[in-house]
């Protein structure tokens, strides 16, 4: 049997070929039941569009990348990281798209991979981390017209800036007003200044952390070291009667938690406090001690990055430019 054409299943459908087009494209201006008609006369006729044919004839690739940062091997080393790329595919997979994953390597001699993907548009839209959104890169992006849309919030000073992140000021937030309502009053949060500096979602977290311990009237104590612990403890001789116990310690990241429990070795000063941290992992539940934490939809942050990589590249009217998603303490 003969293969159909676009514009057959069009007539077909009692629709124009404009309309198949968008059903083709995964464009969501199309009505679910004008959608679902087209798509079940494709099925009837066992119609499969050449992804060759179809992107010469509308000029595109049919593809999404995701380009991330080749130098920051703690993002790439972070099982995190994976959490959002789950969310990004089921996207891009659930319009017809094809996902091409890439590192930002650069040779002597030739453009950076990055580059090479925007000048020659081998894809329709792109997803990038925020340490990728440099002076240089963005320029690029807005010469080439390039769809693309930041994961993690911008810290570029530009207008305008499509970006989806988790809402870490209000994750800071409610892990502290979690650990007051148990009755907590001398919590420490270990955020080294350095990373703070660094990163903006540890900046972030001891924002929301501040606001809650300086509305409560008490006072903000925030350690750069798990060894901070062993003096306040080991030489409470030295330190004045009154001086305030820590009954709580937040870990900004799962690497300083780890940190902590390693360092409590041979030491009893972790049984008397509560550890809470950001987001729950499998093996927290066979942890020593229990571990307080918010519960952070990764695969959520992914999900809205690519849908709202397609409005752009779609070209539809009405999305937002920026998403942070929130957070809610996690059970145990």
């Amino acid at each position: 049997m003969e293969k159909l054409t676009i514009q057959q299943i069009a007539d077909l459908a009692g629709v124009n070929k404009a309309t198949v087009s968008r059903v083709l494209n995964g464009n969501s201006s199309i009505s679910e039941k004008t959608r679902l008609k087209v798509e079940k006369i494709m099925k009837q006729h066992n119609y499969v569009p050449n992804s060759i044919a179809r992107g010469l004839a509308f000029n595109k690739t049919f593809t999404v990348g995701f380009c991330f940062d080749y130098t920051d091997k703690r993002a790439y080393a972070n099982p995190f990281f994976y959490k959002v790329l789950q969310g990004i595919e089921e996207i891009v997979y659930e319009r017809d798209h094809l996902f091409l994953m890439m590192s930002d390597h650069r040779q002597k001699k030739s453009k950076s991979t990055f580059e090479r993907v925007v000048v020659e548009h081998r894809v329709d839209g792109l997803i990038i981390p925020n340490t990728l959104l440099n002076e240089q890169n963005y320029n690029l992006l807005l010469k080439h017209k390039m769809p693309y849309v930041v994961s993690g919030e911008n810290m570029l000073l530009k207008e305008g800036v499509p970006w989806v992140d988790i809402d870490n000021v209000q994750a800071g937030r409610i892990l502290t007003e979690h650990l007051i309502g148990m009755g907590c009053r001398n919590i420490l949060i270990y955020a080294d200044k350095g990373a703070a500096e660094r990163d903006k979602f540890i900046a972030d977290r001891l924002r929301g952390y501040t606001e809650v311990i300086r509305k409560t009237g008490l006072e903000p104590r925030v350690i750069d070291s798990p060894d901070i612990l062993q003096a306040l403890y080991t030489k409470v001789h030295e330190l004045p009667e009154d001086f305030p116990q820590p009954d709580s310690l937040i870990c900004c990241t799962h690497e300083q938690l780890f940190e902590v429990l390693d360092w409590d070795q041979g030491y009893s000063v972790l049984p008397r406090m509560k550890l809470a941290t950001f987001d729950n992992f499998p093996i927290s539940r066979y942890m020593k001690y229990p571990i307080h934490f918010v519960e952070i939809d990764l695969e959520m942050m992914g999900r809205q990055a690519a849908q709202m990589l397609f409005m752009l590249m779609n070209k539809e009217e009405g999305g937002v430019t920026s998403i942070s998603i929130q957070t809610r303490i996690g059970s145990k």
